[in-house]
């Protein structure tokens, strides 16, 4: 059982059933409804249990969807010469679960453990721009969740195509493209975390913590009393 997750047989994991609440957040996909059971949690107080994985959903469509969405372009690892870009044109799969966590009324995780597939395409180019290989594949992601650290999951890398024609794209694509496209699902796992308020203290009358910059900014000056 680590960070609220048990294994199950043949490797797949469940999230354990005292992992529970979930944070309310301003997206009305996230608003929670009092209980109202006989006073047990009532308001939301001891927990409360959010959906995001349509949060997550979005967010990853409009970042790998698209013929023209252009993820990376580099020059190919070698010093060869070439350049390379790559393209990731739809979201294939987005399944499992995803939640915000609210416990107490102050303490918020994000819980997610989802399976993404991401299809993509490579082109590799010679200095004149003349196209040299090009190919397509696949990025699986079996299992991103949180029990490992947020950048530690594994991508496995499919290709359509694997021959002599195609060999300096799937390259690419592997070897570049990958660290690229697991960095952006951990930018937006962070952007999760930061709008459901993780690691912020949130009150326990409910109001949410000004940011700092809030909280610096100077008190406005009464206004002056009317003439009689």
């Amino acid at each position: 059982n680590v960070n609220g997750w048990q294994q199950k047989s043949g490797g797949h994991r469940q999230q354990s059933h005292h992992i529970m609440a979930k944070l309310e957040e301003a997206d009305p996909r996230w608003k929670v409804k009092d209980l109202g059971d006989a006073g047990k949690n009532v308001n939301g107080w001891h927990w409360t249990e959010n959906d995001c994985l349509p949060w997550f959903k979005e967010k990853f469509e409009a970042q790998f969807n698209g013929d023209d969405n252009k993820v990376l372009e580099a020059e190919v690892e070698g010093g060869s010469g070439l350049k390379g870009e790559l393209v990731c044109y739809k979201l294939e799969t987005c399944t499992g679960e995803a939640h915000i966590n609210r416990r107490k009324g102050n303490k918020v995780m994000v819980i997610y453990e989802m399976e993404v597939k991401i299809k993509w395409k490579a082109t590799v180019r010679d200095a004149a721009g003349e196209e040299v290989s090009s190919s397509k594949g696949t990025y699986n992601i079996p299992c991103l969740d949180t029990v490992d650290a947020i950048d530690e999951f594994e991508i496995s890398v499919k290709f359509n195509k694997d021959n002599d024609a195609t060999t300096l794209a799937n390259t690419f694509g592997k070897k570049q493209g990958s660290p690229r496209v697991r960095a952006m699902i951990v930018e937006t796992i962070k952007t999760l975390q930061q709008e459901a308020g993780v690691g912020q203290k949130i009150p326990k009358d409910g109001s949410s913590t000004p940011s700092p910059a809030a909280a610096a900014a100077p008190a406005a000056a009464p206004a002056a009393p009317k003439p009689a």
